[in-house]
């Protein structure tokens, strides 16, 4: 395996960000698809993703190609929570809460993507082989539920994480109640989606 490799498939392994020697050049070079998405290269370029890590407030993993150790990829993830079954008894706003675990950034490197055409769609590969079982492996320590995200507003890219990755809206109303009480101020034109860690057990 890797030199700080945590988990690796035939075609990635990953890292944590502090042990990733991450270079300038790489850092410059990485790109992100959509304009929309700027704010996902910014994190790791300017220094908000270590500082982050620093701060146990998110902990971020960098994706490396297995032949070549170019930059692939990173995501984050953070504890989280959701609300749901929100309703006012007697004036007063109630509602119960799912804990989750928050992929609270996720891009892939553009400039990979277009140096490597046969990659294009490697993110769904990095979701199922790194994402999804890091936080499996968090399930029997504390209790998660759900995987969610502030999916940038771009119909081909929510379709894309509704088909491909299994994520889902939250009905309108619901939808509505959540953006207004945690969506985060990073994530303000985002919208929420969601899956249960658990497939096999049966919804709340």
């Amino acid at each position: 395996m890797k030199k700080n490799a945590i988990k690796s498939n035939e075609l990635f392994y990953i890292q944590h960000i502090n042990d990733a020697e991450l270079t300038d050049d790489e850092l410059r070079s990485f790109s992100v698809k959509y304009k929309e998405a700027q704010n996902l290269a910014k994190y790791i370029q300017f220094g908000q993703a270590e500082a982050d890590e620093d701060s146990y407030l998110s902990r971020t993993y960098i994706v490396r190609d297995n032949i070549s150790d170019e930059l692939v990829s990173y995501f984050s993830l953070k504890a989280g929570m959701m609300s749901h079954d929100e309703k006012t008894v007697n004036g007063k706003t109630i509602f119960n809460t799912r804990p989750g675990i928050e992929l609270s950034n996720f891009a892939v490197n553009y400039t990979y993507v277009k140096n490597h055409s046969k990659m294009k769609g490697c993110g769904l590969i990095i979701f199922i082989d790194f994402i999804r079982p890091l936080c499996l492996e968090v399930s029997p320590i504390i209790g998660v539920k759900d995987l969610y995200i502030f999916a940038l507003p771009i119909d081909d890219l929510m379709q894309r994480y509704a088909k491909d990755y299994d994520f889902q809206r939250l009905y309108e109303i619901s939808e509505n109640q959540l953006h207004s009480r945690l969506k985060p101020e990073y994530d303000e034109n985002c919208v929420f989606m969601f899956q249960q860690l658990h497939k096999e057990l049966k919804d709340i």
